[in-house]
């Protein structure tokens, strides 16, 4: 009997891994699964996954939005998420893991007219949920229709051996007249680089998600980063100057964004179980188009990351687990977590972050006698953009960039308008709790009164920072 049960326990060459008596059809990092175990484990492995995620806090009831693009990941989240929900509810003995669900999306089509929105929306009836979309130009209104300031860029420039590169801008008055798709499109068409406008593209997005969360009553986000995405992320965040946040931008569950909690739970699965599991449970996606598509590898920071992640896959399976096993273990800095918001991406800006571009930069602007010339000021022409009373005293916004957003600055258009919440970010940093200190912290309360009256308030006169993030 007890050579019997060790046979049982023992891998049968060629057979699955799991139930030992079917051939297997599909190889995932080296191990042998047929159909019917692959979908199994895949369905053990997300819940598994959920109830981590819910160890903290295991008494969690709340409502969670489904952040859904329409891909072949948010896809098979959401198709796990539902089944899950549902089997849940079907045991009497059990608690559902939500007290409802809901699906976000992002419409891209002002940006890219061949999104297959149809498609994408018949894929997320299907699952009979809550459908709530908004348009990627919607972040130039706050919510409810309200309408403050935009923040201009008006110079930016380096200065290697100065205390700090500097970022003119001006608060200005939207037109009335002006669209929010013409916003959008002008905010784009003056970021310098493909790389520029997916950080951007990502920024935005993940703001106007938050922003559904909160309409919706959702306390978590559920996002969909497979592991093969947060390795690819891995890369590009850090090739793009973003380690002080990388913690928290591709954590498995992060509180940062206050009231709203962003967890991550497709972390476990690679793209290439991702496919099969699609495929082999019917669950369609759509093919979402982005500013690389049909590119080269050298399009963008984030397209030559994945090809380097992807290749590198092949060779060595087990590159995309490592790498987020890693990631697992970093943890924010004390002082990212008490550093104030970047205005622009929201996420933690290091206040020591101009030292160490310092030492790095080398600019154009050194003449051949090893002096300093600064450039000139950017005369830019009025804008049909912006309201004619559109001009208030020019505001010094370094201290409030992170190291990456600086750089997006640098190579930015002079007149480069950004979106409201940039605005709410910026007069929202010293009355958020995380106020600086010193000299630091006295320019900053500068900065704020000089905006002050263009940031929103409520009834009681209170600063409304409900689109801080």
């Amino acid at each position: 009997m007890g050579e019997t049960l060790r046979r049982g326990r023992e891998r049968v060459p060629g057979m699955c891994i799991k139930c030992k008596v079917t051939k297997p059809s599909v190889t995932i990092r080296q191990s042998l699964y047929c159909k019917e175990c692959f979908i199994k484990t895949s369905i053990v492995k997300f819940r598994t996954g959920q109830s981590r995620l819910r160890k903290d806090t295991p008494h969690l009831q709340t409502k969670a939005l489904v952040a859904f693009s329409g891909g072949a990941t948010s896809s098979a989240m959401l198709k796990l998420v539902v089944d899950h929900q549902n089997s849940v509810r079907k045991d009497v003995d059990s608690t559902p893991a939500y007290t409802g669900i809901v699906i976000g999306h992002i419409d891209e089509t002002c940006l890219f007219p061949e999104a297959p929105e149809e498609e994408i929306r018949a894929i997320s009836g299907e699952s009979g949920l809550l459908y709530k979309t908004v348009g990627v130009e919607e972040v130039f209104t706050l919510a409810g229709g309200r309408r403050t300031a935009l923040i201009e860029i008006v110079q930016a420039s380096i200065a290697p051996g100065a205390e700090r590169d500097q970022f003119c801008a001006r608060l200005v008055r939207p037109a009335s007249s002006a669209s929010h798709k013409e916003y959008l499109k002008a905010l784009f068409s003056s970021l310098g680089s493909t790389t520029d406008r997916e950080a951007m593209l990502d920024v935005i997005k993940r703001f106007l998600i938050l922003q559904l969360a909160r309409e919706t009553g959702c306390g978590v986000v559920l996002m969909g980063d497979s592991g093969t995405r947060i390795a690819t992320k891995t890369v590009a965040l850090t090739s793009r100057g973003r380690g002080f946040s990388l913690p928290i931008e591709v954590a498995a569950k992060s509180q940062w964004f206050g009231d709203v909690s962003v967890w991550r739970p497709m972390r476990d699965f690679v793209a290439k179980e991702i496919v099969f599991f699609n495929y082999w449970t019917g669950q369609r996606s759509a093919v979402v188009p982005t500013f690389t598509t049909g590119e080269a590898r050298l399009g963008s920071i984030d397209r030559l990351a994945e090809a380097f992640i992807a290749e590198l896959d092949q060779d060595f399976s087990s590159t995309v687990p490592t790498v987020c096993r890693t990631m697992q273990k970093l943890e924010p800095h004390d002082e990212a977590l008490s550093a104030l918001p970047c205005l622009i991406c929201g996420m933690p800006a290091d206040d020591n972050a101009q030292a160490w571009r310092n030492r790095l930069t080398i600019s154009s602007n050194d003449a051949e006698d090893g002096s300093i010339r600064s450039s000139p000021s950017a005369t830019l022409p009025e804008s049909s953009l912006l309201a004619s009373d559109n001009t208030s005293s020019l505001l010094e916004i370094a201290r409030a960039v992170c190291y990456a957003c600086q750089s997006l600055l640098h190579h930015a258009s002079p007149g480069m308008v950004l979106p409201e919440f940039c605005v709410e970010r910026l007069g929202a940093q010293d009355v958020s709790g995380r106020s600086a200190q010193g000299t630091t912290g006295a320019q900053r309360e500068t900065l704020r009164k000089q905006i002050d009256e263009f940031l929103l308030k409520d009834e009681d006169g209170a600063c409304d920072n409900s689109a801080v993030y």
